[in-house]
């Protein structure tokens, strides 16, 4: 049989090769199963089929239902059948791309079967194919010419930069970029002897639904692709969830790029092309759909007793409605400035290289100078007037005590879009002001100031030249020398690259040692404590000697220039690395013993876990000790840096220090160990330290991309997330850093997100809310964003499967009794008649102007509400796999 004959498959025989079901090597496909695996199965057969039979498929299966895993097992079994095969990947960003790269290491190693050197390496495991990443087309050319791979990414956006600084008179960049394609394609296809990619795959389709739009990336598209005859993909597999997006013309635009799509209807385009199946979640007692659990709700904002306030509102509404009548323009969903910041000019919001933001975040609007001509009226009179819809998301997202460890961990995480880019900041800045108020308070009160000190403090915003002053300059610490610390080696924090001064926390900021002037402060100093390996509290955070509760009994003393250091911190590395039979990382020049052993924090908290969490660090140990070492490390660095959990450690040690004034540093030590002990069983150190336990091979697999076994990861990342909130725009370009700490227990609590985080992310192993503080356009980029949190093996799923019941939590802040209470209105009573449509891809047009003939009194019993019993459901189907839809011949 030629390799260009795929032949038919049926999910029994791609179940042979692949398993769906995470963890369970010996799965097989059922047609009587009712999960997503067996759906997954079925998927690849069915996009198989649809691929030898029409060189086209569309796989439009809900959000968050595992399509990258469904492309990733049609690519495998296509190298199976051809080991040679070519196969380009377009997604829409540097960051989704690298999303694929490590979803294909976790499906060769968890997923494929056998370590055959076609598709797994026996060797390592590894991919066999190695991507290659081409962030600008031309790269893409040069890496196909030069012959020895297989695997290339690259991104959509790469279409709309083809064109860029050129400005000659008369030049016509749509021209220009349209020609810049065409050599591209020329390129390609004569290095692919003239053959094309043997499947082409691209993720978040709906990029393409303007076909006809006047666009570089719509023009480019048009000759990148090619067309009949001379298709850049034989095949082409189309991803996305939303494929009648805003219209049932985006599906007959997606797929024009592909294939010749005729004189055929939506509906027959589906049918011949399209795989679409809605999520299952398995659940303790069966499955459930989205509308069994989500939670939809409206927060109220208003004015309460401040007429400075309404009175601003007043007059941006009636500038408002002037300007609408004068440009005769209607206003579109999420659009309005006023409702969403006051802040004209945002930090640095240039997009980088990675995200189209063509119309789809605004720095600025047509209501842009109402509200600078109002502002500063406002500005004249001493202050901003008070924004109630800010504060409403505030209290939302915020803990009425952060420090009460009865409220689980997970609940501290929301996600919170919005349309306007300079919201971003403004929301974290308020958001982190909230936390360092509890914060502040809390250390105000270990300190036992005076309430004129406090009250100064706090009116200084947690000012550190404030904070300094409550400390005596010729304080001494019997334990350690701080300054010795100050210029000792060590790891030091990993600064933010998108660091914001005016946004980040100001109580996490006294922990840090800045290079220059006021270098360190009392907090910083027992930081450097806690961390740096030649000080005795290093150990307090270390893993217990045998990761369970054992204690440490000895310690280095090394040469230091002309005198002698001790050191704790190696010490107590080679102590555990001796367990797994390794060597001393050195000969250390003396050792000595500690007067009694000494115990740590995670000896104490092993004593206090359930068997279950225990049997989690057992499985660990069987398996490779490397696993807990790494868990170590990353907890420790989330404990000092991504975490409320210094607040708590240091107000402890400001407690401890009123009550213990002598003692060598050994007995202080051991005094500090018996103190906190009585104070662990409601901490939020241990709230925090089970969190991790439970979700730290889930982080490893899913977000890092990386298996645990052997895995020696040192998770400095986390070093650099000391806020509590943090926001991602086009401006911010660590965004994979900001996407491991919102999936980890830890640092980012809130995540203020523009569209760049709308598509193609997992922020869902720790999340079950989400804010839409600026309207989305559609329903389509509704779904989009709920989807980053409502997706398998999420915080909703684990839930679910424990209790059986579990509800993602969607808020919709507005301000009552305002045009912004008016476009909310209208979007819920549009989204919810739409939703079913879309849902069954058969979704009409929905505009993006706001339609006030659509608002009502009761447009709130449109929101939606979970099933009162929380009933497992059967779903059908809008499009699924048909067995007899096949070739004639076999795989």
């Amino acid at each position: 049989m030629s390799v260009d004959d795929w032949g038919a498959l049926t999910p029994e025989r791609v179940s042979r090769w692949i398993t769906f079901n995470r963890g369970h090597a010996d799965w097989v496909y059922s047609a009587a199963e009712e999960s997503m695996a067996a759906r997954q199965a079925e998927g690849v057969a069915g996009l198989w089929n649809k691929l030898a039979l029409h060189d086209a498929a569309l796989l439009a299966d809900e959000v968050g239902t595992g399509k990258t895993l469904q492309a990733l097992g049609v690519m495998s079994l296509l190298w199976k059948k051809n080991k040679h095969a070519k196969v380009l990947v377009m997604a829409p960003n540097r960051d989704i791309c690298r999303h694929w790269e490590r979803e294909l290491r976790k499906f060769v190693k968890n997923h494929y079967r056998a370590s055959d050197d076609v598709v797994r390496r026996a060797a390592d495991g590894g991919p066999v194919h190695e991507p290659q990443l081409c962030w600008r087309l031309g790269d893409l050319a040069e890496a196909v010419e030069a012959g020895p791979g297989c695997l290339f990414i690259t991104t959509i956006y790469a279409l709309s930069t083809l064109v860029r600084g050129e400005s000659g008179e008369g030049f016509d960049k749509l021209v220009g970029a349209a020609d810049a394609a065409k050599n591209i394609h020329r390129r390609l296809m004569r290095a692919l002897d003239e053959r094309g990619f043997d499947l082409l795959v691209v993720d978040e389709a709906h990029y393409f639904r303007n076909n006809e739009g006047q666009s570089q990336r719509a023009v480019a598209a048009h000759e990148f692709f090619g067309t009949q005859g001379k298709r850049l993909g034989r095949k082409a597999l189309l991803m996305t969830a939303t494929p009648s997006h805003s219209s049932m013309d985006n599906i007959t635009a997606i797929l024009s790029y592909v294939t010749d799509v005729g004189i055929d209807t939506h509906e027959e385009l589906l049918k011949k092309y399209s795989l679409r199946r809605l999520r299952r979640m398995k659940g303790r007692d069966g499955t459930y759909d989205k509308y069994s659990y989500r939670n939809e709700t409206a927060i109220e904002a208003d004015f309460g007793q401040d007429p400075a306030a309404e009175l601003f509102f007043a007059l941006y509404q009636k500038l408002l409605v002037k300007q609408q009548i004068a440009d005769g323009k209607r206003f579109l969903y999420g659009y309005l400035e006023g409702f969403e910041s006051f802040e004209t000019h945002s930090h640095d919001d240039k997009p980088d290289a990675e995200v189209d933001q063509s119309g789809r975040d605004f720095k600025g609007a047509s209501d842009t100078e109402i509200l600078k001509r109002l502002a500063r009226m406002h500005r004249s009179l001493g202050k901003l007037p008070a924004h109630p819809k800010y504060d409403a998301l505030v209290n939302q997202c915020v803990a009425r005590d952060v420090f009460d460890a009865r409220l689980d961990v997970h609940e501290h995480k929301h996600l919170v879009f919005v349309r306007r880019i300079p919201s971003v900041r403004e929301i974290a800045k308020r958001i982190n002001a909230a936390y360092d108020l509890q914060f502040g308070r809390r250390i105000t009160k270990a300190l036992a100031l005076e309430d004129p000190e406090a009250e100064k403090w706090e009116a200084s915003h947690w000012s550190r030249k404030t904070f300094k002053g409550f400390f005596t300059s010729d304080a001494k610490d019997d334990e350690e020398h701080p300054t010795s610390l100050l210029d000792s080696e060590g790891d030091a924090p990993q600064g933010h690259v998108d660091a914001d001064a005016d946004v980040h926390s100001k109580i996490a900021d006294l922990f840090v040692v800045k290079k220059s002037g006021e270098r360190s402060t009392d907090c910083s100093n027992f930081s450097l404590r806690l961390r740096k390996p030649e000080s005795l509290f290093s150990l307090l955070l270390e893993p217990a000697s045998d990761y369970r509760n054992g204690r440490y009994r000895h310690y280095y003393r090394k040469a230091a220039g002309d005198r002698l250091r001790d050191e704790y911190g190696l010490a107590a590395r080679d102590t555990r690395h001796a367990r797994a039979g390794a060597r001393a990382a050195v000969v250390p020049s003396e050792k000595f013993d500690f007067a009694r052993p000494m115990p740590t924090l995670w000896g104490a908290m092993y004593d206090l876990l359930t068997q279950a969490e225990r049997e989690r660090i057992e499985s660990w140990l069987e398996r490779d000790m490397g696993i807990a070492e790494s868990f170590g490390t990353y907890i420790k660095n989330g404990f000092l840096f991504a975490s409320p959990v210094i607040v708590e450690l240091y107000c402890w040690n400001l407690e401890f220090r009123k009550i213990q004034k002598t003692g060598d540093a050994q007995q202080r030590y051991l005094s500090f160990v018996a103190f906190i002990k009585g104070k662990l069983t409601r901490s939020v150190i241990l709230a925090y330290f089970r969190a991790a336990l439970e979700t730290f091979e889930a982080l490893c697999e899913d977000i890092s991309g990386h298996a645990l076994t052997g895995w020696n990861h040192d998770w400095h990342v986390l070093t650099g997330l000391n806020s509590p909130a943090l926001y991602a725009s086009s401006a911010v370009t660590d965004r994979q850093r900001l996407i491991l700490g919102f999936n980890s227990p830890f640092y980012p609590n809130v995540l203020a997100a523009t569209s760049v985080l709308q598509e193609g992310v997992n922020l869902h192993l720790q999340c079950r809310k989400v804010h839409h503080y600026g309207i989305a356009w559609t329903p389509g980029d509704n779904e989009q964003r709920v989807g980053r949190v409502d997706r398998l093996f999420g915080k909703v799923n684990a839930l679910l499967e424990r209790d059986g019941s579990a509800e993602l939590a969607i808020h919709y802040p507005y301000l009552v009794r305002s045009f912004d209470e008016e476009q909310l209105a209208s979007f819920i009573r549009l989204k919810h008649e739409v939703e079913e449509r879309m849902d069954g891809c058969r979704h009409s047009g929905f505009s993006s102007e706001i339609d006030l003939r659509h608002v009502g009194e009761m447009w709130r019993n449109y929101l939606r509400k979970p099933g009162r019993d929380m009933k497992s459901v059967v779903l059908s189907d809008p499009f699924p796999f048909m067995r007899d839809e096949k070739p004639a011949n076999d795989y």
